[in-house]
């Protein structure tokens, strides 16, 4: 298809080219017969052809460009074998994914893409905390984003990746010779890695177990993965210009090295609205020294949404060389080729007003404790709760509006006016 239509791009400019030119030469002395103009006026007809010629060929050239950056990445992200095993010091490569348990997935064309009977796209999307001076990756974060495909509604949910004694899907099950994990969740990626049945076609078998059982805790389908590790966040943030996000509360931070031969790093965030580039997001995201994992997942959450509520379609067209080139290096998923489309399309659709972002942690969605003293998810509250999130947004929202005395809801960190945004970026 991007083949075609650079293909396509470069006949249609040859095209246009040779009419301009041939429109020139009828005006050309001893070309054709025709009346002979002026030195005056063949030289302004020469001008403008020179400008024409300009303003024809630097589109093509741009969509030539935006078409050959298009091909190297569905070439090298959406297709291929399944990457790097965690522990690997190289960057992820890229993973086709085995159909899902609950989904059809489309192999040729975009119109067979079949997101199930819930009329969602939900994906599970993976932070691992594969960098430098770390050995092996675990799942750092784990967040499940669905998209109302009818009224545009955004939720992403949050699992905290301490949980334990959570359920195994069918496949994880009968790799692993159980029906429960017994240990915190976020080590089920590494356990995953160990059986590459559980992605035969070539995907990550650590996603796909994760997937299984975010599916069971959450009780929706998760039609694909997507996983990043640290440097990922890092040069995501970077192409898109940077995040904004509010403080509720200054922020002190010293960072360890994130690359051989760097540095610790020293960051202060004053409380109110922050700009952040990529490296700030990612201390803003992972820091602990002044809070604890619950809220640490709270911005984690907080930066997703608001990378998707401050680029639209215009941002991202402008960016998508950036874009592409941090994909490319850092993503892994299994969304295939054909959903791009439908993918750049639906950002269109979404409705910014009505993004909910729900965590699921103590003390409220707990039924109790390992001996280890790990949580254990309240599944029966869990699922109660996204199927009001999914099906009843306008009330959810309602009920979790900013408060006289509080002045904050859970999506007040992202929920930036313009006239905040352009003054934290001077």
């Amino acid at each position: 298809m991007l083949l075609g239509l650079m293909a396509f791009n470069i006949l249609l400019l040859l095209f246009r080219v040779f009419a301009m030119v041939d429109a020139y030469l009828t005006e050309k002395p001893g070309t054709y017969p025709s009346p002979r103009p002026g030195g005056a006026r063949l030289g302004l007809i020469g001008a403008a052809l020179g400008l024409l010629l300009v303003l024809t060929v630097v589109p093509h050239a741009v969509a030539g460009y935006y078409a050959a950056i298009s091909h190297d990445l569905v070439t090298s992200v959406f297709a291929g074998d399944g990457g790097d095993q965690p522990g690997s010091t190289s960057t992820s490569g890229s993973t086709p994914g085995s159909g899902s348990s609950s989904t059809s997935r489309s192999t040729t064309t975009e119109a067979q893409l079949d997101f199930g009977p819930d009329e969602r796209m939900t994906i599970l999307l993976i932070g691992s905390d594969r960098g430098y001076g770390r050995k092996g990756a675990r799942a750092d974060s784990i967040n499940v984003a669905t998209v109302d495909l009818k009224t545009g509604s955004v939720a992403l949910f949050g699992i905290p990746r301490n949980v334990a004694q959570t359920p195994l899907g069918k496949k994880t099950a009968k790799a692993l010779g159980k029906t429960t994990y017994p240990d915190i969740i976020n080590s089920l990626y590494t356990a995953g890695w160990q059986h590459p049945e559980l992605a035969p076609e070539g995907g990550d078998p650590g996603a796909e177990a994760v997937r299984e059982t975010a599916s069971l805790i959450l009780g929706i389908p998760i039609d694909y993965y997507a996983v990043v590790d640290m440097m990922g966040l890092v040069d995501m943030v970077d192409a898109l210009g940077g995040v904004t996000v509010r403080l509720s509360k200054p922020m002190n931070i010293t960072y360890a090295p994130l690359e051989e031969g760097g540095e610790k790093v020293s960051y202060h965030f004053p409380a109110g609205v922050n700009h952040f580039d990529g490296l700030e997001a990612l201390a803003y995201a992972r820091n602990r020294s002044d809070s604890d994992d619950y809220s640490r997942m709270a911005r984690q959450r907080c930066i997703l949404m608001a990378l998707l509520d401050q680029n639209g379609v215009a941002e991202l067209t402008l960016r998508f060389p950036k874009i592409a080139s941090a994909i490319k290096k850092n993503l892994n998923t299994d969304i295939p080729i054909d959903a791009l489309p439908t993918l750049i399309r639906l950002r269109n659709k979404l409705n910014t007003e009505q993004m909910i972002s729900v965590g699921f942690v103590p003390p409220d969605y707990v039924s109790g404790r390992t001996a280890e003293r790990y949580p254990i998810l309240d599944l029966v509250k869990v699922k109660q709760t996204v199927r009001t999130v999914l099906e009843q947004p306008e009330q959810w929202l309602a009920a979790h509006a900013p408060t006289p005395t509080s002045g904050e809801s859970p999506n007040s960190c992202w929920k930036i006016s313009d006239e905040e945004r352009e003054a934290a970026e001077r």
